[in-house]
C-alpha cells in the first residue's frame, strides 16, 4: 500500500523515514551520495593520488567522456591546451576541480535517470541545469580557482524541491498551490503540508549523505542580496546559488526584461560582480544550455575505436611532453594506462609488479578492476604460460582468442578463474636495467573487437618505453 505524506499528520521524522525509503527503493540517489562521499574523501586525503580519482571516473565510460568534454570547455580553455585523458585533466586542472566536475555531471545524470515523466519534474530539472550553467559562466569570467565547486553548489541548491517533485508529487502540488494562493513561501507551505520545511529537508539529506559543509550550506534558501562576502567563500557560494536559482525561476516564468534586470542589479554588489557580467552570464547560459552535460548517454566501451591509431599517436605525444615537464613515474603510469584504455577501447588495463616472489596486480582501470585485483597474482617461479614467456623473453604478446585450442594450454588457470569474460589480451613487459620488473596487461571481453594492427602494437610499445623513461629519471 502506498503511504501518502499527508497521512503522516505532519510528523517530521515519519516523513524523512518515508523519503529515505522511497529513495532507497529507487536506488539512484543513494548511489550518488556514495560517489559524493568517495570523491570528498579523495579531495581531503593528504595522500590523495591522481590515479585514485582517475580510477573512480574511468569505471564509468560515459562519465569519462563527459568529464573530458567539460574539461575542454571555455571555462578551462586557457589552462594548457586540449585535454584527452582524466589523468591529464587532474594534472592540469587539479584533483579538486576534476572531483567537482564529476559531481556536477553525476548529479545531473542521476536526476535525468530518476525523473518521473511529468512536466513539473522536467521544468525543475531544467531550472537546476540552467542555474548551474549561469554559475559556470560567472566563475569563468572571474577566473575563479576551482570554480566548479560553485556549480555543484548551485545544482544541489535545488535538491529539496526535486526530492519532493520526484517522490511526493501530490504533496508538492499542494505545497505549490498553498504558496501561491496564500502568498507564503514554499518553506512555510511545506511545513504546513508535510511537517518540515524544504530547507530542513535539504539539510537532513545533506547530513545523511555526509555532504561537505560548503555544499550543504548552499542548500538553504535564506541567503539574500544584502550579504556581502569574498568570491569563493562559503557565504558567497550560498548567495550565488540562491541568485542563480532565482534567475532560473524568473526565466521559467517568462518574466519581462525589466524585472530580470532589477533582480540582477540587486545582487551585483553582494556578489562583487558587475551587472553587465551577470547579465552576459545569464544570456550565454540561455544560448548554450544544450552544452551543459545532461541527458545521460547510454552505453559503455564496445571495443576498439575507429580512430585508435590517431588516439595512440596523440597519447604518445602527450606523454612525451608530460615527461619533459617532469611528471613522476606514478603520474606517468596512470596517464599511460588511461591512454591505452581509451585509445584501444580495452575492457580493463592492469599493471603487475614484482613483490616478494610474486607478481601482483597493483594499479588498473576498467570493468570491475578493484574487485578483481586481489585475484590477479602469480609466482615469479617459471611456469609454461604466456605471462612467464613474455617476462622471460622481454617480448610483447597478443593473444587473440583465449578460448582457442592453440592458446588454451598457455593461459594460466588463475587468469581464467579471475577474469572468465576475457576473449583477447596483450602483455607489455616493463624492463628496467635489463630486467623485467613487471608487465602491463590489457584485455577485451567477449563480443568486442579483438584485432590489433602492427602499427597499433608498435605504438603501445612506444607508450610503455616512454613510461620506463620516467622510472629511469627517478633513479
Amino acid at each position: 500500500m502506498t503511504v501518502s505524506a499527508l497521512e503522516l499528520v505532519n510528523s517530521k521524522d515519519q516523513f524523512l523515514a518515508l523519503l529515505t525509503k522511497r529513495m532507497n527503493e529507487k536506488g539512484d540517489f543513494p548511489a550518488f551520495a556514495k560517489s559524493v562521499q568517495q570523491l570528498d574523501e579523495l579531495m581531503h586525503d593528504q595522500n590523495k593520488n591522481i590515479a585514485d580519482i582517475a580510477r573512480v571516473i574511468l569505471n564509468d565510460f560515459t562519465l569519462t567522456q563527459k568529464v573530458i568534454r567539460l574539461a575542454n570547455s571555455a571555462m578551462y580553455s586557457g589552462m594548457g591546451g586540449e585535454i584527452t585523458t582524466i589523468t591529464q585533466a587532474a594534472v592540469v586542472l587539479g584533483i579538486d576541480t576534476i572531483a567537482h566536475i564529476t559531481l556536477s555531471i553525476r548529479f545531473i545524470d542521476t536526476l535525468s535517470a530518476s525523473a518521473p515523466a511529468s512536466d513539473e519534474a522536467r521544468r525543475e530539472l531544467a531550472q537546476a541545469m540552467l542555474a548551474g550553467s549561469i554559475v559556470r559562466n560567472v566563475v569563468t569570467k572571474l577566473n575563479m580557482v576551482n570554480g566548479e565547486e560553485a556549480v555543484v553548489c548551485a545544482l544541489l541548491h535545488h535538491l529539496g524541491r526535486l526530492m519532493l517533485i520526484f517522490y511526493f508529487p501530490e504533496e508538492w502540488s499542494q505545497i505549490h498551490k498553498i504558496a501561491q494562493n496564500d502568498a507564503m513561501s514554499e518553506n512555510d507551505a511545506a511545513l504546513r503540508v508535510i511537517g518540515i520545511s524544504i530547507d530542513e529537508m535539504s539539510q537532513e539529506i545533506a547530513r545523511n549523505w555526509h555532504l561537505p559543509k560548503k555544499i550543504s550550506h548552499c542548500m538553504i534558501s535564506s541567503a539574500t542580496f544584502t550579504e556581502i562576502s569574498i568570491p569563493g567563500s562559503s557565504d558567497w557560494l550560498k548567495v550565488m546559488a540562491n541568485f542563480a536559482s532565482g534567475v532560473a525561476l524568473l526565466l521559467a516564468q517568462q518574466c519581462n526584461a525589466d524585472d530580470l534586470k532589477q533582480y540582477v542589479s540587486r545582487y551585483c554588489e553582494s556578489l562583487l560582480i558587475s551587472t553587465e557580467d551577470l547579465a552576459e552570464s545569464i544570456d550565454l547560459a540561455q544560448q548554450m544550455a544544450a552544452e551543459f552535460p545532461g541527458n545521460p548517454e547510454s552505453g559503455k566501451s564496445i571495443g576498439k575505436p575507429y580512430d585508435s591509431r590517431e588516439r595512440l599517436a596523440v597519447s604518445i605525444r602527450e606523454l612525451r611532453m608530460a615527461l619533459a615537464q617532469g611528471i613522476d613515474f606514478n603520474v606517468a603510469l596512470s596517464m599511460m594506462l588511461e591512454s591505452l584504455y581509451a585509445s584501444m577501447g580495452f575492457n580493463r588495463v592492469v599493471t603487475f609488479f614484482r613483490d616478494a616472489g610474486m607478481l601482483k596486480a597493483k594499479v588498473g582501470f576498467g570493468s570491475g578492476v578493484p574487485e578483481v585485483l586481489p585475484g590477479l597474482i602469480f609466482p615469479e617461479a617459471y611456469a609454461a604460460d604466456v605471462f612467464h614467456l613474455s617476462l622471460a623473453n622481454k617480448a610483447d604478446v597478443f593473444i587473440q582468442d583465449v578460448a582457442s585450442t592453440q592458446s588454451s594450454s598457455s593461459i594460466p588457470a588463475w587468469l581464467r578463474e579471475t577474469l572468465p569474460d576475457v576473449d583477447a589480451f596483450i602483455l607489455l613487459p616493463l624492463i628496467f636495467n635489463g630486467k623485467a620488473i613487471g608487465l602491463i596487461y590489457a584485455d577485451w571481453c567477449m563480443g568486442t573487437t579483438n584485432q590489433i594492427e602492427p602499427s597499433e602494437f608498435t605504438s603501445m610499445g612506444m607508450l610503455r618505453d616512454y613510461l620506463m623513461r620516467a622510472l629511469i629519471k627517478r633513479k
